[in-house]
């Protein structure tokens, strides 16, 4: 019987998290303002996985990866990763690819104003508050994408192919990030491998979710740190 059950929930999981994945590659491209497309992947990414968890599967988002994660081990592992990420990134943020698409808040225009002279103007700088409301706002958008990725579909998944959850949703996460540089995309699939992993071990998406948006701010900081000036 709950081998039954496992393989149902990993079928609606299937289902729920294809749809999903297929609307948010057309959503994100068609967005036109920043909130539309944070509002969007919030509701896509978070409230339709938690609903389904909650009201269709009748279990405990903790079931899912929604917790802090037990292993202190994993915490370790997380912040050595992110230490190397730190060095990779510094190597990268000069760039010229990386240099035209990021911060990705500059292609919005909600941040017309403040990115009008970039990049001889430090958006950090000359508008604080609004690039604050930026990265906090962004890092709401990445928990929910690593709870759908690292925890919604991984867990769902691992019920029936167990590890092998990790290939399928890492497969997903790189499939959207196409559209952004090509070299992010080309190691998106293998960082994906790798935080699922992480995930799977910590029995939490949460290391991932502090791993994520710690290397994305670093890597805007960076990037305007290192931007060329005219």
């Amino acid at each position: 019987m709950k081998s039954l059950k496992g393989k149902f929930i990993s079928l609606i999981v299937a289902l729920v998290g294809a749809i999903i994945v297929a609307g948010l590659f057309n959503f994100n491209r068609a967005a036109i303002s920043y909130n539309q497309y944070i509002v969007g992947n919030l509701i896509a990414l978070f409230f339709i996985p938690m609903l389904v968890t909650l009201i269709v599967f009748r279990a405990e988002p903790v079931d899912f990866g929604f917790g802090v994660g037990s292993s202190r081990r994993v915490w370790v592992v997380t912040g050595v990763l992110f230490a190397a990420l730190l060095g990779l990134m510094f190597a990268v943020c000069r760039w010229q690819v990386f240099q035209d698409y990021y911060p990705l808040f500059r292609h919005y225009p909600e941040f017309s104003s403040i990115f009008s002279q970039y990049p001889n103007s430090n958006p950090f700088t000359s508008a604080p508050m609004l690039m604050l409301y930026a990265e906090v706002s962004y890092g709401m958008y990445l928990f929910c994408w690593e709870y759908f990725f690292r925890g919604f579909l991984l867990f769902g998944l691992s019920r029936s192919i167990g590890w092998s959850a990790i290939l399928v949703q890492a497969t997903a996460f790189a499939f959207l990030h196409y559209g952004k540089p090509t070299a992010e995309v080309a190691a998106s699939f293998g960082a994906g491998m790798i935080l699922g992993i992480i995930a799977m071990n910590a029995k939490s998406f949460v290391p991932c979710f502090v791993l994520h948006w710690a290397a994305s701010i670093s890597f805007d900081l960076m990037i305007v740190g290192a931007r060329p000036h005219s």
